[in-house]
């Protein structure tokens, strides 16, 4: 078969499609058992972040609660990347604790749990965007600990920087030369494609798509684009409960095709003190941790596929609410 290349136009990232790939022997290996049982109880009395246990973490810095009980909060990292002691970068850390239930995870979390989640996410973030000196805030969720998860409990992190990450910043420089030459924005010339061609949408919000990218170093990714303007701070009801809608039905359709897996989740917002909104779309990218990269990925960081974005949507398409 015809080998393509295709490039992912946000980032530059190449990637390879060979898709018999995909047929290759494997050695079966044995399933790490410790991190796929998740089947386990509500409450764990050694797990920090279970309701009840408030005196092994940090002080809660907010909570959402119902009946006097929390059922979501953040909380200062006890380990953090960053603090606002040193002068090279500085920020604040803080952890997420998405759910009072120990076996919460987004595979059995109902829609009125993810509205709560983002709920928290977007009050965070609008809070730490307010310090003085930060220039970006990082949200992102490690699960399992192949993924990075220190804790099984679900939980997210988010942190204030004094600088903008360079790979956000890669984004930026090419959606701002892409608006340079072309005088349109690169992330609404992508959604007009996409909702042209059809495809690669798995669900439509009123103001952004689910979409399997046509090029993407993670094949399995799902990526969220919202419209021009839209900014994470100002997410309103209806995108929460659009949002939610999704995760659920995303996650839903994840463990039907490989079971509970690990993934991270990145959200690449517009940075804080520059006006990006002209060029620069809000958008979250959703990585299932089920392919690992090999030595021609890490030493050409160029990436292989074998599976077309369009047999992954046809699988992870959500019916419309």
């Amino acid at each position: 078969m015809k080998r393509e290349l295709r490039v992912d136009p946000t980032n530059n990232d190449i990637i390879i499609f060979a898709r018999e790939r995909a047929a290759r022997p494997l050695d079966k290996v044995k399933q790490n058992i410790s991190e796929e049982n998740h089947n386990e109880e509500e409450y764990k009395e050694d797990c920090p972040f279970c309701s009840g246990n408030e005196e092994k973490t940090s002080e809660s810095v907010e909570e959402i609660c119902i009946n006097d009980k929390w059922i979501a909060k953040s909380i200062k990292n006890k380990y953090p990347i960053v603090d606002m002691e040193s002068e090279e970068i500085y920020g604040i850390h803080e952890v997420i604790i998405e759910n009072f239930r120990h076996n919460a995870n987004f595979f059995n979390m109902t829609e009125e749990e993810f509205k709560i989640m983002f709920k928290l996410y977007i009050n965070r973030y609008k809070y730490l965007s307010r310090e003085k000196g930060i220039e970006y805030v990082n949200l992102f969720k490690n699960f399992l600990r192949s993924s990075g998860a220190s804790l099984m409990h679900s939980h997210a992190q988010i942190i204030a920087l004094s600088m903008i990450p360079p790979e956000v910043q890669k984004e930026l420089v090419i959606a701002h030369d892409y608006y340079g030459w072309e005088k349109t924005n690169l992330y609404e010339d992508i959604l007009s494609e996409e909702r042209e061609y059809k495809k690669r949408i798995i669900y439509s919000g009123t103001r952004f798509l689910a979409l399997i990218p046509s090029a993407s170093k993670n094949p399995t990714e799902v990526r969220i684009i919202f419209d021009k303007g839209v900014k994470f701070e100002d997410l309103d009801e209806n995108d929460i409960e659009e949002l939610s809608y999704s995760f659920k039905n995303i996650f839903k359709n994840y463990e039907e095709m490989f079971g509970i897996i690990p993934f991270n989740i990145c959200v690449h917002s517009h940075p804080l003190g520059i006006e990006t909104k002209k060029y620069f779309n809000l958008h979250i990218h959703i990585f299932p941790r089920k392919f690992n990269y090999g030595g021609f990925e890490l030493s050409t960081s160029m990436y292989v596929s074998s599976f077309p974005p369009e047999e992954i949507a046809e699988k992870m398409r959500i019916k419309e609410k």
